[in-house]
């Protein structure tokens, strides 16, 4: 009998309806905590891996034997060492685009929140203080006319350049490989490279995920081409920007702010940017709707069932 093992653990409610997904015969099991030792336990015997934040590497398959197919519930792999399964043989496999629709939403709600200084606007009123002069003197924008830089145009990107279009602005976009041309005339959107887009967008919104190539992409020199008082939004994962660099932007007033849903470390106790009052930040809830979540955990089963199946598991992760 298949052990398919969810690495951790969401409400019972889910899980009931997740193992309802599953052929009969299979046994599906939860850990049931966060802590290390519950995971090595309920991991020995494990022959699939359902995986939501755990990381997963070698020392993972160590204690996991059995284990030939891990899939991650989600957009991003980054908390997986790909290399090191595909060493040992274990696929991966991913659910790209399954939160598309929602996180191009975040991604636009931030984009709104910083141009019309939703925050400053809130509070203020919010105690009393009827702000109308000083937040109009401090500029209050809009989406239409503003010249947006796409970085990735992925599946999410392209939901975000969809929502884009009826607002009016100017779209652009860089990426590893253009898309074709039907997809440009159908999104509205022209390809810059990187150096061009940043230093002609208004906004520069982040769509990509995570990798060795990606790391620290938007780093001093490129804050530095930006244009004076340009937004930068990163609803895909913090790594992707260097901290340090976009703090020193904002201090120096180059940057006139930032929406970011997503750090490089996301605890409660470090937040480099809790003191700035031209950030907006939200915790990484852009792809949390019940939507999105439900999409994602369904895919993820589908595929799970596939492999179990004797076939090929959809959405394999580059290099597994």
């Amino acid at each position: 009998m298949p052990k398919v093992l969810l690495t951790e653990p969401v409400p019972r409610a889910l899980a009931q309806r997740l193992q309802a997904l599953l052929p009969a015969g299979v046994d599906f099991d939860m850990v049931p905590t966060l802590e290390d030792a519950d995971f090595a336990t309920h991991v020995a015997d494990a022959d699939v891996l359902l995986v939501l934040h755990r990381r997963i590497d070698a020392a993972t398959l160590a204690l996991a034997p059995r284990v030939r197919f891990v899939q991650r519930a989600g957009i991003g792999y980054d908390n997986i060492d790909v290399a090191a399964l595909a060493t040992a043989g274990v696929l991966v496999a991913y659910t790209p685009g399954a939160n598309a629709a929602g996180v191009a939403e975040h991604t636009i709600l931030l984009m709104l929140a910083l141009l019309k200084r939703l925050m400053s606007a809130e509070q203020a009123t919010r105690m009393g203080r009827w702000a109308t002069n000083d937040l109009v003197q401090a500029g209050i924008g809009d989406l239409a006319g503003a010249t947006i830089g796409l970085v990735g145009l992925g599946h999410i990107g392209q939901a975000v350049a969809a929502r884009l279009a009826s607002f009016g602005a100017k779209l652009m976009y860089t990426s590893r490989h253009p898309v074709d041309r039907s997809t440009e005339v159908r999104l509205g959107v022209t390809y810059q490279p990187l150096p061009a887009l940043l230093a002609a967008a208004s906004i520069v919104s982040l769509h990509l995920p995570l990798t060795r190539e990606s790391r620290g992409l938007i780093g001093e020199a490129q804050l530095a081409q930006m244009r004076p008082g340009a937004l930068l939004i990163n609803t895909s994962r913090g790594g992707i920007v260097d901290e340090g660099a976009l703090l020193q932007s904002l201090a120096r007033g180059q940057l006139g702010g930032a929406g970011l849903d997503v750090l490089e470390h996301e605890t409660n106790d470090h937040n480099p940017f809790a003191g700035r009052a031209e950030v907006i930040l939200t915790p990484h809830i852009a792809g949390a709707s019940r939507a999105s979540v439900q999409r994602i955990m369904q895919l993820a089963v589908a595929n799970v069932v596939r492999f179990l199946a004797g076939e090929a598991p959809v959405d394999r992760v580059p290099g597994s």
